[in-house]
């Protein structure tokens, strides 16, 4: 057993065959927080399946510009990865490590066959997509229907949950730049 915190974290959403695959061929990574882990146009070689930490999704626009599109956190992975994966593109999202994070990173090649092969893995993919579908739309509806203060307010509550504490390390310009307004704004 090369990574037995895989099999306690995974063992009520993969089948034992599963595990002892992902054990066999997944690649334990560490990355400290603000480490990018995928830029917009880079193929993606490999898929994350976060063990701890949380990763930010973040839309660039051509000017530099940035909106926090959602959060990859514990026994999570990135549902953008999964669609690059099985379209074979490139990446349209950036992935920042927001805190120090440990992820099983899974060849892109076993995207598919796993799909087929495993039901598991199939719901996990499914579940993943319906989860970051609903944030997405969630963004969509605050940016569209949500004054500024509605937002930054939802913002800072989100941010609490995700990382378990109510004290949260970030200036205003961070915030700014996750919620695509700027500094006085937020101020």
């Amino acid at each position: 057993m090369n990574h037995p915190e895989l099999f306690e974290k995974f063992r009520n959403t993969f089948e034992k065959p599963l595990l002892e695959e992902l054990d066999a061929i997944g690649r334990l990574v560490s990355v400290k927080a603000g480490t990018v882990i995928m830029d917009t146009g880079q193929y993606i070689k490999f898929i994350p399946i976060l063990l701890s930490g949380n990763i930010k999704i973040i839309r660039q626009d051509d000017d530099g510009g940035e909106i926090l599109l959602y959060y990859v956190g514990s026994n999570e992975t990135c549902a953008m990865s999964l669609t690059c994966c099985m379209a074979h593109q490139k990446s349209r999202i950036r992935a920042v490590a927001e805190e120090d994070t440990v992820m099983i990173t899974v060849p892109v090649d076993k995207m598919e066959e796993w799909t087929v092969k495993y039901a598991s893995w199939k719901n996990f993919v499914m579940y993943t997509y319906n989860a970051r579908f609903d944030e997405l739309l969630r963004t969509i509806d605050s940016i569209a229907f949500q004054k500024v203060d509605e937002r930054l307010i939802s913002y800072l509550k989100n941010k609490a949950a995700l990382t378990g504490s109510k004290l949260l390390n970030i200036n205003h310009q961070q915030i700014a730049e996750e919620l695509n307004s700027s500094r006085e704004v937020i101020s």
